[in-house]
């Protein structure tokens, strides 16, 4: 072994010794190994996903790498390495402390497929009383919710105010299902929903483009949905709708597999 080497090895030690030193002498650094670090991390993220599939809308997540870094004093415990971690500032000389850099990567999961025939009850204050009252009128389904008119749900004693609450829940819930397909905004989603009866990227996807833009035109023509006096539709952009929806089902399957 070369003078260098001994003397690196001699100051590494020496720093060691000193860090466990420092350690020791306080209370309240709190110590950790490796390995707890790691799964600690692991399951908060877990935790994340599982509330993101529990969720009755469609939830998406863009995550890209990003770092963690962690200022802690590396130790050894037998044969585990340990962290010791200051609670408060000032607990432990920050000379004595190194810095740990972790390196997060999101691998992509299945998602939970979305499916249009989730029951009115999924809407929040609809509970089993008054979803048997609204399946006696033929609204079985969230989607079957978001078609319907305040008037029609008055029949079930709903009042209006709240009939129209539960109808914009609906509809924002089935807009959500449609959510990512290129060229759909606010208003194409409405159009969509209330004038095609196009409630999942599913169903999009199986539509002729031209039929598509037959039955918009229709509701357009007949005032079932409004639409500015400027808007334009044509094939072109039911064609783009439609393999947008393709698109995203082909990766979902895939991610599914």
């Amino acid at each position: 072994m070369s003078d260098n080497k001994k003397i690196q090895t001699k100051a590494t030690i020496n720093k060691e010794v000193v860090a466990e030193k420092a350690v020791a002498s306080t209370g309240f650094a709190a110590k950790l190994d490796s390995g707890t670090l790691i799964t600690s991390i692991q399951k908060d993220l877990l935790r994340v996903h599982d509330f993101a599939m529990s969720q009755e809308r469609s939830t998406t997540f863009v995550l890209a790498d990003f770092n963690l870094q962690l200022k802690a004093v590396v130790t050894q415990e037998g044969e585990k390495t340990m962290f010791a971690l200051p609670t408060k500032q000032g607990e432990i000389d920050p000379n004595l402390m190194s810095t740990l850099n972790l390196t997060l990567r999101p691998i992509p999961l299945a998602v939970k497929p979305v499916t249009s025939t989730r029951p009115v009850e999924s809407i929040e204050g609809i509970g089993p009383v008054l979803g048997e009252r609204l399946r006696d009128i033929g609204i079985n389904t969230v989607s079957d919710l978001a078609l319907a008119s305040p008037q029609v749900l008055s029949r079930v004693k709903i009042p209006s105010k709240k009939a129209s609450e539960f109808i914009s829940m609906a509809k924002l819930m089935v807009k959500s299902n449609i959510a990512g397909v290129e060229g759909v905004d606010e208003q194409v989603a409405e159009l969509l929903v209330v004038g095609a009866k196009i409630d999942s990227k599913e169903k999009l996807a199986e539509t002729s483009p031209q039929e598509l833009t037959s039955k918009i035109s229709e509701a357009i023509k007949t005032g079932t949905v409004k639409v500015p006096k400027s808007f334009r539709l044509n094939v072109e952009d039911t064609q783009k709708w439609v393999e947008s929806a393709k698109t995203l089902v082909d990766r979902t399957r895939a991610l599914s597999q």
